[in-house]
């Protein structure tokens, strides 16, 4: 009689057991929250550059952070998809909600002081666990860089001080206070040189499509462009049409 009673007491306490073992449809794995987050950084990292196309990307890596439901993305980025162009570091911290993407921030390095801030973010935030350390009172002094135009003004004189050469097609006019606006092209990022002529080293890449006021002009068709301040030279021929 005592087996009969307890009998459907003890099926109620088994199916609830075998309840709690099932695992919860409606919020995604880690392992699908990571792969969320590094999905939403690669969309903000091709929204940034303007990426069409295949994106090259390498390094690439998801760090659950100290701050609950926050991942930051670490990796680097080929612009132009060129051999011979370096690819530029980036870090996204991405905000998740029930294990879905809710917000991205994105840092990539195009110029000298995003690429201070990368650097930053790197040391907090790629490992297991980042985020700014406790009991800092404000975010971390980046490291001292030159500016972009002061860089490239630096990369065009020759050693010693003296005058800089001229362009082998000819003198390089005068930089200009203010110009017309121009686009670069809207097929791929461009490359800013430090000079014209084509053998300037390259010190910024601006994303395709992007607008550019000129400062100055050289022989053979290039332009020093810029925004507030000059950045350095491009060919007309990055420009759009």
């Amino acid at each position: 009689m005592m087996r009969k009673l307890f009998a459907p007491f003890l099926s109620l306490i088994a199916l609830g057991l075998a309840a709690c073992d099932e695992p919860a449809k409606d919020k995604p794995g880690p392992e699908a929250a990571l792969a969320a987050a590094r999905q939403a950084a690669e969309v903000q990292v091709r929204a940034r550059l303007r990426m069409v196309g295949e994106m090259q990307m390498r390094a690439v890596q998801a760090w659950p952070q100290q701050v609950p439901d926050t991942v930051a993305v670490c990796g680097q980025v080929n612009p132009t998809g060129e051999a011979t162009d370096p690819f530029i570091p980036f870090v996204a911290l991405v905000g998740l909600k029930d294990g879905r993407v809710e917000r991205t921030n994105l840092v990539i390095g195009m110029s000298n002081s995003e690429a201070g801030r990368v650097f930053v973010e790197m040391l907090d935030r790629c490992f297991e666990g980042g985020g700014p350390p406790s009991g800092r009172p404000q975010a971390r002094a980046l490291p001292p860089l030159p500016l972009d135009a002061a860089l490239a003004q630096q990369r065009a004189a020759p050693p010693g001080g003296s005058a800089p050469a001229a362009a082998a097609s000819g003198p390089v006019s005068a930089p200009v206070t203010a110009g017309p606006m121009v686009t670069t092209t809207s097929a791929h990022p461009v490359n800013i040189r430090s000079q014209p002529g084509g053998g300037g080293a390259v010190v910024r890449i601006v994303p395709r499509a992007s607008s550019l006021r000129v400062f100055g002009e050289a022989p053979g068709g290039w332009l020093q462009v810029g925004e507030d301040q000059a950045f350095g030279w491009v060919h007309g021929s990055m420009l759009g049409r």
